[in-house]
């Protein structure tokens, strides 16, 4: 029996000491905001978009939630941080699809995002959900509004891939949103 132990003691410590090649990280990301016309009006009012923030745990990792649990996968990543993604979005809503001109100037109305879910969520149901917090800032520095836009889209099964299309729809959505406020706050409005 001493020798049976002996050959599976060795065998153990032989799996052991081969060296194993570590699983690598694999990157996704949400796709690129849908095309648009390109909208040009005279009338438009100007907007400064500032750059948008993110929570803290939002980062390079992809997130989930179930329930009050957050985790993060240890491989699945983002190949830039969501801040970064609802930034590209909100620009192209903002300035693409509803004509608002580009302003530096500090007096121009501002408007203010904060990334604050970035989720995929496990439970009830499999969703990508996005909020974003935004303060609308008028030339006085008025608060015009300051409200949180958020949606949620169906994930179709476990695939990462899947799971990055989805956020990109669901970002879609809520910057749909923001932009939508914004434009019914700074657009002149016929008499």
């Amino acid at each position: 029996m001493r020798p049976a132990l002996a050959v599976l003691a060795a065998a153990l410590a032989a799996g052991c000491l081969i060296p194993q090649t570590a699983a690598e990280p694999r990157f996704f990301s949400p796709g690129t905001p849908p095309a648009a016309d390109d909208v040009q009006r005279s009338d438009a009012p100007e907007l400064r978009l500032r750059r948008v923030r993110a929570a803290a745990y939002l980062k390079n990792r992809m997130v989930w939630r179930n329930g009050v649990e957050v985790g993060f996968y240890d491989l699945l990543r983002w190949t830039e941080a969501p801040a970064r993604y609802a930034q590209e979005w909100l620009d192209d809503e903002l300035f693409e699809r509803r004509g608002f001109r580009r302003a530096n100037d500090p007096r121009a109305p501002q408007l203010v995002v904060r990334l604050s879910e970035f989720d995929e969520l496990l439970a009830p149901s499999h969703e990508a959900s996005v909020t974003l917090d935004a303060t609308l800032l008028g030339p006085d520095r008025q608060t015009l509004f300051e409200r949180s836009f958020s949606a949620r889209k169906p994930i179709a099964g476990d695939d990462p891939s899947a799971v990055a299309g989805a956020f990109g729809e669901a970002l879609t959505d809520a910057s749909a949103q923001v932009g939508g406020a914004a434009a019914d706050a700074l657009f002149p409005r016929p008499p």
